[in-house]
């Protein structure tokens, strides 16, 4: 059993075993001031990236969900404000207690292949 707890939110994290399931193990996430939590899931990224590519798209990226939020804020900012979720202040900047959350998660940016463009050769360049 391991337990995170910080001001922001709790994660109870039970392993049923030592070796990593295929679709990751669950958690429980509770953040502070609310009653119930939330199951999440680790995703093993090696898997998922092979997932991903055995269904025909390519990894293009993988950033942590705090680093994506801070290069893209100006196009987040507007829609946050609007969802009215309390994640903002009235300047339209994040809360310090969201900060913390969404260090937590990860993007992954995947694309479907052109198939009218080749892909690249994997191969040394004949040097002569």
């Amino acid at each position: 059993m391991l337990n995170i707890i910080t001001t922001t939110y709790f994660i109870f994290y039970h392993m049923v075993n030592y070796r990593f399931p295929f679709f990751g193990n669950k958690y429980q996430l509770k953040f502070a001031n609310e009653a119930s939590a939330e199951t999440h899931c680790l995703v093993h990224f090696p898997s998922l990236i092979s997932l991903a590519r055995e269904a025909g798209l390519e990894y293009v990226e993988i950033q942590n969900l705090l680093e994506f939020y801070n290069d893209n804020r100006a196009q987040f900012s507007e829609m946050l404000l609007e969802a009215g979720h309390g994640l903002l202040d009235p300047r339209g900047s994040l809360l310090p207690k969201f900060y913390d959350i969404l260090g937590l998660y990860t993007t992954f940016i995947f694309q479907k292949p052109d198939p009218d463009v080749a892909p690249p050769l994997m191969t040394d360049p004949i040097i002569a």
